[in-house]
């Protein structure tokens, strides 16, 4: 009886047991049913994607030429580490390994990895312009790096580097509004793009940034490539052509040497840029890859503020170089003449004595330009008052910003700089205007401020008779290989000032006798009539020093004008730079041969 309960019971766990392996056994079946059918599709997509690759090839920004032709930017070849976030993640000794490479604390790889997001299974490039030894160092390393690649890729690069550094700008990482903006207007850009911040790099983004590429690669487990599947080239941007010379370039920032300031350079018929430098610079190679802690601190802390742009975007009093504007506007409304002849005796009293510089004595319409006679300028400037003198002047520009083709030259209401007036300054301070003011205003001072660019227009209006013209950088826009003008910049006069020809004949003569009787002396070039205007800007501590000029006197091809911080005089700080372009310019000298200024003379 016993033997047959146990019989039963045997049985029954049997059956039992059955019943659990065939339910096993279905669940497993309906498991393979839904991975293999339902799931099929989906998860050979999942299995093609960790086989399967797509790369992106980056496009090379358009390389920049001067206006001869010679290359101010371009891209050069550079090793790029790339890795595949997972792997690497997934696997300690990878990620050791590969922070022991790279030189890196495991959590800027970490960081580094997770900011661009990619596509699960694509690679992320960890280093830019990686060197050799990096390069052997991860193949000698490989089996222990999986998902890590080293790829080749272009990098941006200056061969002039600081001389050219506030022309052409800078690159940087975009940013979350750069990236939302590109969306809004269809740019194909992603994280980790690096686009122009400033200058012509970002004046001209649209142009110079090309459309990337793409490779489709097949790998294997270790992510090593086993076989290109398919690839799409990436389309290099297109070309600039800009007016700017590189030898001028060179010159005069070898001219300006340690001192602080900026200098412009451009061609009186056109308006064409030649040169625009400004002092202390950097180097915009810096800036092509992502910023080290050290490189940024150096720069941002500096106290020269070397990413501003002082030929462009500060302004200053403009001291003595006003006064051939204060000339033409007297002559203009009939308030002096060429035989207008003041005492001089080295002060001006009205309601208190304005000095001069020296003691001039009899001083005709001439000596006042060429000695820059304070006491005659003062007196034509009370005869004048401050509203005529401002009508003349802001047709020259002052008061308002060029238009160069470069970003953030001037306020948003497109002004820059001051030029004052009883409007101007009744609706900035509330106040009447003073005569007294007026005597300031009449050499460049009181409420007067200018750019170093804003006054090269000026000069270049007093040189071609009045035509006021719009500063351009960009000469042409070429394609890629730089073969085909696709757009060009065409001269465009902004007005003309409202003065009699015999007007800027007379200064123009003034001027030429500046630099061969009078203070400007140190651009006196031997076969060449140059034309020029010292200045001294008072401010707190030591002057400034001016200078603009002009040459050839008659049918002139360039206009300058310098300013150097706390120079003193123009005629021994700013002058010799000028003179430096010049000697360039005509052929004296080589820009190689250029040094830093030293004093030449001494006055205003």
């Amino acid at each position: 009886m016993r033997n047959l309960e146990d019989r039963k019971l045997q049985a029954s766990r049997i059956n039992q047991l059955a019943v659990i392996v065939i339910l096993l056994f279905l669940v497993l079946v309906a498991r393979l049913w839904y991975l293999q059918i339902a799931l099929g599709a989906e998860l050979l997509l999942q299995s093609e994607a960790n086989r399967i690759k797509l790369l992106r090839l980056r496009a090379p920004r358009g390389t920049i030429y001067d206006r001869k032709g010679r290359i101010l930017a371009t891209s050069r070849p550079q090793f790029v580490v790339m890795a595949i976030p997972e792997k690497i993640k997934a696997n300690k000794e990878a990620m050791e390994t590969l922070c022991e490479v790279l030189k890196l604390a495991p959590s800027d790889l970490e960081a580094i990895i997770n900011k661009e997001r990619p596509r699960p299974g694509s690679p992320v490039r960890v280093k830019a312009d990686a060197s050799l030894e990096t390069v052997a160092r991860i193949g000698e390393l490989r089996m222990k790096l999986p998902g890590v690649s080293v790829e080749l890729d272009q990098l941006r690069h200056y061969p002039d580097g600081p001389a050219v550094a506030h022309i052409m700008g800078q690159l940087g990482e975009i940013n979350k509004q750069q990236l939302d903006e590109a969306k809004r207007r269809n740019k194909h850009y992603r994280p980790g793009d690096y686009v122009g911040q400033s200058g012509i790099e970002k004046q001209y983004e649209d142009e110079l940034h090309g459309i990337d590429g793409g490779k489709q690669i097949e790998v294997n487990a270790f992510g090593r490539v086993v076989r290109v599947l398919g690839e799409k080239p990436s389309v290099t941007g297109k070309a600039l052509r800009l007016n700017i010379d590189r030898d001028l370039q060179i010159a005069a920032e070898r001219a300006m040497g340690t001192q602080v300031g900026g200098v412009a350079a451009i061609d009186p018929q056109t308006g064409a840029v030649l040169a625009l430098v400004s002092k202390p610079d950097y180097d915009p190679n810096v800036f092509v890859k992502k910023v080290s802690p050290a490189d940024w601190l150096k720069i941002s802390t500096h106290k020269g503020k070397p990413l501003q742009n002082r030929a462009v975007q500060n302004v200053y009093p403009p001291g003595s170089t006003f006064k051939p504007i204060m000339a033409i506007a007297g002559l203009k409304y009939k308030m002096c003449d060429a035989k207008t002849t003041v005492n001089c005796t080295g002060g001006f009293r009205f309601g208190r004595t304005f000095r001069d510089w020296r003691v001039h004595g009899r001083t005709d319409f001439m000596k006042a330009i060429a000695m820059s006679c304070d006491v005659w300028f003062y007196t034509l400037g009370h005869k004048l008052e401050i509203d005529r003198i401002a009508s003349v002047a802001t047709q020259f520009g002052l008061g308002y910003a060029t238009g160069i083709d470069l970003p953030g030259e001037g306020r948003s209401d497109g002004t820059l700089g001051t030029m004052p007036s009883t409007e101007w300054k009744r609706r900035r301070y509330g106040e009447r205007w003073w005569p007294g003011e007026t005597i300031s205003c009449a050499i460049g001072q009181g409420y007067i401020q200018a750019s170093p660019l804003q006054m090269a227009v000026a000069c270049a209006a007093v040189a071609n008779g009045g035509k006021v013209m719009k500063p351009w950088i960009l000469k042409e826009v070429l394609s890629p290989d730089g073969s085909k003008i696709l757009r060009s910049t065409k001269p465009q006069v902004v007005r003309r000032v409202d003065a009699p020809p015999e007007a800027f004949k007379l200064v123009q003569q003034a001027m030429r006798q500046t630099v061969t009787n009078g203070t400007g002396r140190a651009v006196d070039i031997p076969g060449i009539a140059v034309a020029g205007k010292t200045g001294s800007a008072e401010n707190p501590g030591p002057a400034h020093g001016w200078f603009i000029c002009f040459a050839p006197l008659e049918n002139p091809q360039i206009a300058i004008a310098c300013i150097v911080e706390h120079g003193r005089h123009g005629a021994t700080s700013a002058a010799p730079v000028c003179r430096a372009i010049l000697d360039v310019f005509f052929g004296k000298k080589k820009p190689e041969e250029i040094g830093a200024s030293k004093a030449h003379v001494s006055g205003d």
